[in-house]
């Protein structure tokens, strides 16, 4: 009995973190540059209590084995925004954080700030990180050079898109499944995955943003399903515990 109380813990616990990933599948649905994630299970060790009869084994519940990211290409939106941009490839944008960590990115919604330390315009991601060029940089924001009456060349507060296009740099690994999955939407660079690679013959498609890979509906039915799993194996654990009670009050 006390193998069937924790082979039932040992179910909730897998489904409950099921739920969790789900559940943040869910929550993202609408997240630019995300990409869904999928639990796979594993049943826990299995024992076999006689040697005589080796098809008498009692399993110990399941756990979850590892979590992958769905790499698809998720769906292009046309933007109004020039400083969206979209990867129809498997590239990345590459990002630093104000600690100096650099991590890569799906996501193309770019802004423009003013870097006080440098006195310059740069490229930002969402998240405020500064976006990096082909060579580990940031991207100070090009403006349009016109000529006035005198012949003088003159900095506009136009901003040159072409250019700033052709500097934003995009990224390769080689193993993508590889990557850690870390917090706002980015991605750190493990021994798994390879080094970050600059990729100049990447494409980018400017005014365009790729939405998550999230299933909404395919979610949804997992959740279900996972909710019925976790109500299963609490069911396995209310039954354990009753057949205990009834074991001790035996007389």
């Amino acid at each position: 009995m006390n193998i069937s109380f924790y082979t039932g813990r040992s179910g909730m616990i897998a489904q409950q973190e099921g739920l969790n990933i789900y559940a943040n599948n869910i929550a993202n649905v609408n997240t630019v540059g995300f990409k869904a994630m999928r639990p796979s299970f594993a049943e826990c060790l299995y024992v076999r209590y006689r040697e005589t009869e080796p098809q008498w084994e009692t399993g110990h519940g399941q756990y979850v084995m590892k979590t992958d990211l769905m790499w698809q290409e998720g769906q292009f939106v046309m933007s109004d925004q020039p400083l969206d941009f979209a990867l129809p490839n498997d590239g990345f944008f590459m990002v630093i954080d104000r600690f100096g960590e650099t991590y890569l990115t799906r996501d193309g919604a770019f802004s423009i700030t003013f870097n006080e330390d440098v006195g310059a315009w740069e490229l930002v991601s969402a998240m405020g990180e500064y976006v990096l060029d082909y060579d580990g940089n940031h991207i100070q924001i090009p403006f349009e050079i016109v000529v006035d009456a005198d012949g003088n060349e003159v900095v506009t507060s136009i901003v040159d898109y072409v250019a700033l296009e052709q500097m934003i740099g995009v990224y390769t690994v080689a193993n993508n499944w590889g990557l850690d999955n870390v917090d706002k939407n980015r991605f750190a660079v493990t021994p798994r995955s390879g080094e970050a690679i600059p990729a100049p013959e990447y494409d980018k498609v400017r005014m365009a943003l790729e939405m998550s890979t999230v299933d909404l509906a395919g979610d949804m039915v997992r959740i279900i399903e996972t909710q019925r799993a976790y109500q299963l194996a609490a069911k396995i654990i209310q039954t354990s515990d009753e057949f205990m009670r009834i074991a001790n009050n035996l007389r």
